[in-house]
């Protein structure tokens, strides 16, 4: 297991704190290690990494067994509009991203695609577009196969190499942060890239001096479990620069982050001690009572598509740096 930094190489690496997990097989998983900021870089990472097989068998067994990626209100009879945090993620995300593509026409590649929420939008925009995705969940690779969306099931190291063709849109939506090798796949991103094609990235905002803090929202837990990185602004452009990318749009988005003190970290929050304690069927049903709408995401949520200020995600919008165009 390296213990060199994945962006710059370098084994410089001082330690920030151990790193923090949820599941019982998370705490197998990730048992004795720590998160570390790179001396050179400033990218924080967990050292040492995990082994690409046990990262596939935890994601296997505890990831969306647990719910963890939402799968317990995604229902593809009710599609788009199931799951309406990932419907405006994907709306907000489509809009910001439609400007800076060139073609009526457009390729468009989402690698970790999950649901198609993205693809989604981005086909409601591009009612001409050819949409590829790479993802490994088979029941959402039956629902996205479903939409006419062309899916490959591999790993995006294996998958983009082989792949004939040059995308307009790249989309990696909170996936960036789960990777092994995210510098090596961005090089790979760019050689499949149109010469005026433009790659999306979004992922957690968790610049290190919040990893010493306690970030608590209902969709920033303060858990580091599965994360293998730890972006922040400068950090996420500085890797995409080392890759060969000019980001046009760097920026924090969506609700603001909120603190909890240090001894409450160690306290179960309320809320989700409350959903586990809660038989399933009970609480699909109060879902969709008129008493939790004051809690629940709007159809249209207007904090997603706020940007500045210490917000919950990082979005940018990147283009290869070798293409010579007007500014945009």
């Amino acid at each position: 297991m390296s213990k060199c930094c994945i962006t710059c190489g370098s084994d410089k690496l001082n330690r920030v704190r151990p790193y923090r997990t949820k599941t019982p097989h998370g705490k197998h998983l990730f048992d004795g290690q720590w998160l570390c900021e790179c001396n050179e870089c400033g990218l924080v990472q967990t050292i040492p990494a995990p082994s690409l097989q046990a990262l596939s068998d935890y994601y296997a067994v505890d990831y969306r067994a647990g719910c963890c990626a939402g799968c317990d209100v995604s229902d593809s009879a009710r599609f788009p509009k199931d799951n309406l945090f990932y419907y405006n993620r994907g709306q907000s995300i489509a809009d910001l991203v439609k400007p800076f593509v060139t073609t009526d026409e457009p390729e468009i590649l989402d690698i970790g695609a999950g649901w198609g929420h993205i693809l989604y939008a981005m086909g409601e925009r591009f009612p001409k577009a050819r949409r590829t995705a790479i993802e490994f969940s088979q029941v959402c690779v039956k629902h996205l196969q479903g939409m006419g969306i062309e899916v490959y099931t591999d790993a995006a190291d294996i998958v983009l190499p082989k792949i004939d063709r040059r995308f307009d849109v790249v989309v990696i939506s909170h996936v960036f942060e789960h990777l092994l090798n995210p510098y090596e796949i961005l090089k790979l991103v760019r050689e499949r890239l149109a010469p005026d094609g433009v790659l999306y990235i979004e992922v957690p905002n968790i610049p290190r001096e919040s990893l010493l803090k306690y970030p608590d929202h209902i969709w920033a837990p303060r858990f580091d479990e599965p994360h293998i990185t730890f972006f922040s602004i400068d950090t996420l452009r500085d890797i995409l620069e080392r890759a060969g990318f000019t980001p046009k749009i760097c920026d924090t988005a969506g609700p603001e982050y909120r603190y909890i003190s240090g001894w409450r970290f160690n306290t179960p929050s309320l809320r989700w001690l409350a959903q586990e304690m809660m038989p399933k069927q009970l609480f699909a049903l109060l879902r969709r009572q008129k008493i939790t709408n004051a809690v629940r995401v709007q159809d249209r949520e207007e904090s997603f598509y706020q940007y500045g200020g210490f917000r919950i995600w990082l979005r940018t919008v990147s283009r290869p740096n070798d293409v010579n165009r007007p500014e945009e």
